[in-house]
């Protein structure tokens, strides 16, 4: 056998035969089987004119008509499969369909036992133009197979969408990791898809298939041919990011880049903003080049144009709540059909740090930022005071204000002028404000007196200067400060809120000092303690026991019905001791039958100092 190959989609075999036998047989015969697939024949084909071979006949003289043993013939090639043993019987024969009394000789098999590998480095849909595939394919087969198609296959739809010839390059990484495919130094591939002629869907699932023919034209399948199927991948990613987004008088700057598979169908691209989940401004862009993200992305369509920087415009005050930032590719020029979406994390419109708030005897100074969507026309600026109960105790005009923060331009740059949001203000503490936990609030305000429309953040409480014991002790008085000289005070009360479990000590309208208590437990929304006003009765004394409780306290001083409601110690058992539980929930929980519990020597000041006829104001 002088040649084995295959061109122009024809296998074509050559050699020579020679035998004495062949005097009485004139019919010569190729004959080629699958040794595969249990020695099938394949094909068969008459020799009418036989070559001349002059050299085999010089070499084998005393061999009848060895100078006409010569064959050439050719077979199409599509009825074979290289990838098996094949074998060619070369036949003498006195039959004229090539069988009967016949001389044959096999020669020795070719094809078969080629190992198939291969992988798809890269599908680069990034410039939105052109399907770009690379990757190798190794396979001996090659030798017969010459002719290198790509095809593209929508598996989605079960059926080929694109085919290009491929164009070799040189893989020695492949020829180091199968050094046994000789023709794997030279499997790489690259092809290219022009996507004006490709129709890709969004959603649907690809394959690329390499694939060696022995045809020329088409997609390879009218000729022998073998295939490898990359895995199959899915045209669904969808990425974003934000580069900036930035608050400004006229509305929000936006900058960043979007990419989506789906703008595929839906190549319209709009930025919208949104104000808790509703729509309040939208901006078409025009994508631009972004090679960052074509790097990262180029198995996304169009990842190489998928840059925007625009400026949605809007009132900045409609931002009062928390924005977001909408990415959409939609097929409605209009953007609001068949769309696709993608959505950021929620943008704070109020954001404010209260950074250091110094409380000494006299004075409390306070430095810190506010950043508002609403400060847009609110030029007043202003501290405002809360007590306990959330009631307003005082307020002050900013001064310093509008001061440079560039760390919080930098943190929140997404808030209307966040990067002068500074203030400071150092304030004189009323006597309103003194020995009370209090809550500051920052406001922005249209209103000269700080009311009107305003825009608020609120501090963490802060006591100021706050005599109250801690942790609380019921053998010890509720303050560190001593108790008041009632002889200097000109309107002495005691306000009891039973929600707070305080007892407050009052001057007209001014706290002078605060104990822990205990009232009664709540039962359906109320309290076993009556609400209202009283005043401190004559009946009080050092200690009881009530059987029916099985419990006593001491030092009790009656405030209603004569000895039926008191303020008096934290419960004693029947031997005289406090009890501990009850001790424990001092100022913390209510849970007394009614009366107001109170430490030991808060109740003995009460029993000894407050004189009989001192109002006690008793609420929730």
């Amino acid at each position: 056998m002088d040649n084995v190959s295959v061109k122009n989609n024809q296998l074509q075999l050559s050699g020579w035969h020679a035998n004495n036998g062949t005097a009485n047989k004139k019919y010569h015969y190729i004959i080629v089987i699958d040794k595969t697939n249990n020695n099938r024949e394949l094909a068969r084909q008459r020799i009418t004119e036989s070559i001349s071979r002059p050299d085999v006949a010089k070499v084998y003289p005393e061999i009848y008509q060895a100078e006409k043993s010569g064959f050439d013939v050719k077979l199409t090639a599509s009825l074979f499969n290289f990838n098996h043993q094949l074998q060619v019987v070369d036949r003498y024969t006195d039959d004229p369909a090539g069988n009967g009394n016949a001389i044959d000789y096999w020669f020795a098999p070719f094809g078969g036992g080629f190992a198939n590998q291969g992988w798809v480095d890269a599908v680069n849909l990034a410039d939105g133009n052109n399907v770009q595939i690379s990757g190798w394919h190794a396979n001996d087969v090659t030798q017969y197979e010459q002719n290198h198609f790509i095809i593209l296959y929508d598996q989605t739809a079960n059926q080929q969408v694109a085919v290009t010839k491929a164009t070799s390059f040189t893989r020695p990484d492949v020829a180091k990791a199968y050094p046994d495919i000789k023709t794997a130094g030279n499997s790489g591939y690259q092809a290219e898809f022009d996507l004006t002629n490709v129709k890709l869907l969004s959603g649907h699932s690809y394959s690329v298939v390499s694939r060696y023919s022995t045809a020329l034209e088409g997609n390879g399948d009218q000729g022998a041919y073998t295939d490898y199927w990359s895995n199959s991948f899915i045209l669904n990613t969808k990425a974003n990011y934000l580069d900036q987004v930035q608050m400004t008088k006229d509305g929000l700057k936006v900058a960043g880049w979007m990419v989506d598979d789906n703008s595929l169908m839906q190549p319209n691209a709009y930025v919208i903003i949104l104000n808790n989940g509703r729509e309040i401004a939208r901006q078409q862009v025009k994508l631009t080049a972004r090679p960052d993200v074509a790097k990262v992305y180029p198995g996304v369509f169009n990842s190489l144009n998928s840059g925007f920087n625009t400026l949605v415009k809007f009132d900045p005050q409609l931002v009062n709540g928390n924005m977001q930032v909408l990415l959409r590719f939609s097929a409605d020029p209009l953007g609001n059909n068949n769309y696709s979406d993608q959505i950021s994390n929620n943008y704070s419109s109020n954001v404010g740090s209260f950074d250091q708030i110094d409380v000494n005897k006299a004075t409390v100074s306070i430095n810190g930022w506010h950043a508002s969507n609403q400060s847009v026309n609110k030029p007043y600026q202003y501290l405002l005071a809360l007590g306990e109960n959330g009631q307003e105790l005082a307020r002050w005009k900013i001064a310093e204000k509008g001061l440079v923060r560039s760390d919080v331009a930098k943190a929140i740059p997404y808030i209307f002028n966040s990067g002068e949001s500074g203030y400071r203000l150092s304030i004189d503490i009323p006597n309103n404000v003194q020995h009370h936990t209090v809550r500051f609030i920052h406001r922005y305000t249209d209103d000269p007196s700080s009311n009107g429309d305003y825009s608020d953040i609120y501090s963490n409480p802060v006591m100021v200067n706050n005599f109250m014991r801690t942790p609380i002790d019921y053998r010890q008085p509720s303050e560190y400060a001593p108790y008041p000289d009632l002889k200097t005070l000109n309107n002495f009360w005691i306000h009891v809120k039973i929600g707070n479990n305080r007892v407050y000590l009052m001057n007209n309208n001014d706290v002078v000092y605060t104990m822990y208590c205990t009232a009664g437990y709540y039962d359906h929304g109320v309290s076993t303690t009556p609400t209202g006003t009283f005043h401190i009765q004559n009946e009080r004394g050092n200690s009881f026991f009530n059987r029916s409780l099985g419990e006593g306290a001491n030092h009790w001083t009656s405030f209603l019905d004569h000895g039926v409601y008191l303020f008096h110690t934290v419960p004693t058992d029947a031997y005289g001791n406090y009890k501990p539980y009850e001790a424990s929930q001092l100022g913390i929980n209510q849970g007394s039958h009614g009366c107001i519990r109170l430490s030991i020597p808060d109740a003995a000041w009460i029993q000894y100092n407050v004189p009989t006829g001192t109002k006690v104001v008793i609420d929730n």
